[in-house]
């Protein structure tokens, strides 16, 4: 599965999303190339247009505050095996 990410780049990612102004704007903007950013090999081939692909966006990205404050859940969402099947959100809730 192309989407499947490796836990060295789950701890990254989640490292730079609750700490990290640049790359939350870098994610905000354009999560492929963040993703690629931190070690995701698959994010580099634009090709892949597939699962997890199709509907990554963000439009509102959850606060660092709350990202650190959930990082174990949205962890161990990120390396289920299921992962790329099921959204993880890393936004603010709509109200």
């Amino acid at each position: 599965m192309p989407f499947k990410l490796s836990e060295d780049t789950v701890d990254t990612l989640l490292d730079k999303l609750s700490s990290d102004d640049a790359f939350r704007a870098q994610f905000q903007k354009d999560p492929r190339q963040a993703l690629a950013s931190v070690g995701h090999a698959a994010a580099k081939d634009t090709s892949i247009d597939e699962g997890a692909w199709v509907c990554m966006s963000v439009n509102q990205l959850a606060s660092k505050e709350a990202i650190k404050a959930s990082r174990d859940a949205l962890r161990t969402q990120l390396l289920a095996e299921k992962a790329a099947h099921n959204p993880i959100s890393l936004e603010v809730a709509k109200r």
